[in-house]
């Protein structure tokens, strides 16, 4: 098997797919960097803009009596202009460079905030403000940097800043981009069985070698992001890795930024695999890897399409494929809210993957194959 192993990779290392989805990852790596480039200078002041924005387009729902202290509505209606005046506080204090008045008034905005969603006619601007998740995450963020005198920062293009960016975006698309890759292995082999009957290993082992080399090649995806990333060392520095970050996991609490990229590398691990054995499995029973592959978009869009399925179905493995709207919360916003965590997600991932290794093991043989 071994043997198997490296004469596969010595083949798969000069393969037009894996050559043009490493040169794809590269882009993918330098297209985001200048993104951050265009938009790192004023991204917090700009999204405090556009908080701003929110705030007024949701105080033009109120009429002039609101203000009035006899008017419906009028304690939502101060709440409201109260915000505005802190967003803007904020703003002024990143362009003044006054980190610490930046914290002080993120905490009370969000108070208020919190005070707001308890106020009678609060559902008739609630898609113009935060979600209680989202102002979750905010205040608890803010009252830890408070609490341990962390500075905000707004320099995202240092090396540990940009690896986390880059990994909240690879983890709405990473089982995407693995399916893509993974959609047609195996796939001339379960059409022709012919094609491997003069390997001297059995079936199940060669399906394991293949899969195996397919991780590998997703590894060295994987140690290129990195690689590509390390240029931004020389320019703008390491950065923080101790820099806080709000997370959902189970209960909101805040974590430092070397532990969520942590975090990402061992879900986009066991995505990956995840992935591979899917892949393998859907070719042996569809023989099409078009097929193959919209199968496997379908299950990973069909939490979102029913929504009720997610806390119906908690253990899906497919309701932890996002782990960038795992680690945000999200599951909290769904019509019947269910706290989904980081680590029930690798069980349920590593209980799916043991299972598929099962079946590889027990029924990928060659008689067996022509049956299907």
């Amino acid at each position: 098997m071994w043997k198997l192993l490296k004469n596969d990779l010595i083949i798969e290392k000069t393969n037009k797919k894996n050559i043009i989805a490493c040169i794809v990852v590269a882009i993918f790596v330098f297209g985001l960097f200048y993104y951050v480039k265009v938009e790192n200078s004023q991204k917090l002041i700009d999204e405090k803009a556009s908080e701003y924005q929110s705030v007024a387009s949701a105080l033009t729902k109120f009429q002039t009596a609101d203000a009035m202290d006899y008017g419906n509505g009028s304690d939502l209606y101060y709440n409201l202009l109260q915000q505005q005046r802190h967003v803007v506080n904020q703003s002024m204090a990143l362009k003044i460079d006054r980190p610490q008045l930046y914290l002080d008034t993120g905490i009370k905005l969000a108070e208020l905030r919190a005070n707001a969603f308890e106020l009678e006619g609060y559902e008739k601007v609630a898609t113009n403000l935060p979600t209680k998740t989202e102002n979750q995450l905010d205040s608890i963020l803010y009252e830890f940097m408070d609490k341990t005198g962390i500075l905000v920062s707004q320099e995202a293009l240092s090396f540990f800043p940009f690896l986390v960016n880059l990994f909240m975006m690879l983890g709405s698309f990473w089982f995407i981009f693995i399916s893509i890759f993974s959609c047609g292995i195996l796939i001339e082999e379960f059409r022709h069985t012919s094609l491997i009957k003069g390997y001297p290993v059995s079936f199940d082992q060669y399906v394991l070698a293949k899969s195996t080399s397919a991780m590998l090649i997703v590894c060295i995806f994987i140690v290129e992001i990195i690689i590509c990333s390390l240029p931004f060392i020389y320019f703008y520095g390491v950065g923080n890795p101790k820099y806080p970050i709000a997370i959902y996991d189970g209960s909101f609490k805040v974590i430092t930024t070397f532990e969520y990229i942590g975090i990402a590398l061992v879900y986009m691990i066991f995505i990956s695999i995840f992935t591979i054995l899917l892949s393998v499995i859907l070719n042996v029973i569809l023989r099409n890897m078009y097929l193959t592959l919209f199968v496997q978009l379908l299950l990973f869009i069909a939490p979102s399409l029913f929504p009720a399925l997610v806390s119906l179905v908690p253990f899906n493995p497919f309701n932890y494929m996002n782990f960038t709207n795992l680690l945000n919360g999200q599951s909290l916003e769904l019509a019947k809210p269910i706290g989904l965590e980081i680590s029930h997600g690798l069980i349920y991932l590593g209980v799916s993957i043991v299972l598929m290794l099962i079946a590889v093991k027990l029924f990928f043989t060659t008689g067996k194959l022509k049956k299907v």
